[in-house]
């Protein structure tokens, strides 16, 4: 069965709390605690250093994106190993990505997240990566993605992902589906749920989220960490 998140409602239970304060929305994501379960999209467009360095201080989680130069990232994470902040960045899977990889480890820079960032991310080349990975930074948590399939899930968690990243074109900016065909589009809600309920691996919501109510949505499907680009877009841009 199919359905998109306009297509559900939450049922509401008894309140047992006096005020909103009183609820905790902390998130626990590998080793470490954040204050909300929603990352921005790891986009050029949402997010860059200053962002991320305010993300970090402020206990939020974030996502760098992959399209810096090297010596960016590595300037990056340099910076945030020396003030103690949590390091987040994106990879892809081929031959350039292994190359940063060699120089992550030759300058000894501690990456506590990597997210391998992939159009269709079941595929032998993530496969390679994943083993790859966990074989040369064995302490760094993997975020793998993204897949839209309960097949893909059983396929990332057995090649090593500590955590999946579902959803394939269901955000209106992605161009996947309009120029592939393939996707979650019209029915991220469901793909969350199906995937969620077969992983033993946290998994990551990635966008088709419109409202605020999507993020609880989510939640309620079974999503750990909620990633969302539009939602965020206008804040990040103009900090209102």
């Amino acid at each position: 069965m199919r359905f998109d998140f306009d297509d559900i409602n939450l049922i509401p239970k008894k309140c047992v709390v006096s005020s909103r304060s009183e609820c905790v929305t902390s998130v626990t994501f590998g080793n470490h605690k954040f204050n909300l379960p929603i990352v921005p999209a790891n986009m050029e467009c949402v997010i860059n250093t200053e962002i991320a360095r305010k993300l970090a201080s402020s206990g939020y989680f974030y996502i760098l994106h992959r399209f810096y130069q090297d010596q960016v990232i590595l300037s990056f994470l340099n910076n945030f190993n020396k003030d103690g902040l949590v390091t987040s960045i994106s990879l892809g899977v081929n031959q350039d990505s292994y190359d940063l990889i060699d120089k992550i480890i030759k300058y000894e820079l501690k990456v506590d997240f990597i997210t391998l960032d992939i159009a269709h991310g079941h595929a032998l080349k993530m496969e390679s990566m994943l083993k790859h990975l966990k074989s040369v930074l064995p302490d760094t948590f993997v975020i793998a993605g993204n897949v839209s399939t309960v097949e893909a899930v059983f396929d990332l968690e057995r090649w090593g992902a500590d955590a999946i990243k579902v959803g394939i074109g269901p955000g209106s900016a992605c161009t996947t589906y309009p120029t592939t065909g393939f996707g979650s589009r019209n029915c991220q809600a469901s793909t969350i749920y199906h995937c969620a309920t077969v992983a033993n691996v946290p998994i990551v919501a990635d966008d088709g989220i419109k409202n605020p109510g999507d993020i609880a949505k989510s939640l309620a499907l079974g999503a750990t960490m909620i990633m969302t680009g539009g939602l965020l877009s206008s804040y990040i841009v103009t900090g209102k």
